[in-house]
């Protein structure tokens, strides 16, 4: 009755939209993710910086592999590349259609980068030649897997509590796109992962997910940048971290003690309730 009040006289295009529109309110009432949740707020709070960090990320890979590779010739070369190419490009124009305030163009592109990383990934991990595809899936996630992840958060964010495009939203947009490159290439973290300890590979994905879980708390201020960080860090990694240890299985430790300090931070924040400024607790 509502699709039918709602959409009477429009064209087969409104139509589409509505539906699209309804279902996503109606996953976004089952899984929580609203204007008025923690999770839902926190993910339209970070829009801004992780649509900023995605086009950064996309921008200077796309450099540094025009450096490196040049433009592909050929017919199976341009097919080879076409799913990477167009995961970098939809992550771009993703953050110029957020920055001009286009939300819904912004997810959509978004949603185009992460299938289109799918895609590399399936594609580089299946080959013929390939004999340890999950070494190989690992090895290409830490490109292609922030791209996947930075678009699940743009689409989790309700479209009623992303912000109207200010100056501050758009500094934080242009500031996450510069700095993010700088820090991804700065150190050669991709090509030289012997370069860092594990240790401190696991704290630079610790640290932002305990980040993240402070929204438990109100403590916006700090779960911000860490949703905005963890997919990157979460995804460059990884497969470090599995090299480093020589087996996926040696990584179950340090997961189940994150695990562990997430729920109990969880715990934590449910029985003391939200803190409001200030660190006092509300009512």
């Amino acid at each position: 009755m509502v699709f039918a009040d709602t959409t009477a006289g429009a064209g087969p295009m409104a139509k589409i939209q509505e539906l699209f529109d309804l279902g996503a309110y109606g996953l976004r009432m089952r899984t929580g993710l609203t204007s008025t949740s923690a999770g839902g707020r926190l993910a339209a709070l970070a829009a801004p910086l992780v649509a900023g960090a995605a086009g950064g990320l996309a921008a200077g890979q796309a450099l540094l592999g025009y450096l490196e590779s040049g433009v592909p010739h050929g017919g199976w070369g341009l097919l080879h590349f076409l799913p990477y190419w167009a995961l970098l490009g939809a992550a771009m124009l993703s953050a110029v259609a957020a920055l001009l305030g286009r939300w819904t163009m912004a997810k959509a592109l978004a949603g185009v980068s992460a299938l289109a990383a799918v895609v590399e990934l399936v594609w580089v991990a299946t080959r013929p030649e390939v004999t340890q595809p999950l070494w190989v899936f690992l090895e290409s996630f830490q490109w292609d897997g922030p791209f996947v992840l930075w678009a699940l958060v743009l689409l989790a964010a309700p479209k009623e509590g992303l912000p109207v495009p200010s100056w501050r939203e758009r500094g934080l947009l242009l500031a996450a796109a510069a700095l993010t490159p700088v820090v991804a290439f700065a150190d050669n973290v991709y090509t030289s992962w012997y370069h860092l300890d594990r240790q401190w590979r696991a704290l630079m994905i610790v640290v932002p997910l305990l980040m993240a879980l402070a929204v438990v708390r109100g403590w916006y201020l700090v779960a911000v940048p860490g949703l905005a960080a963890l997919p990157w860090t979460f995804s460059v990694n990884l497969h470090a971290l599995w090299q480093q240890e020589g087996g996926a299985w040696k990584l179950l430790p340090m997961a189940g003690l994150t695990v562990v300090a997430a729920v109990a931070l969880v715990l934590v924040g449910r029985r003391r309730g939200p803190a409001g400024p200030g660190g006092r607790q509300l009512a």
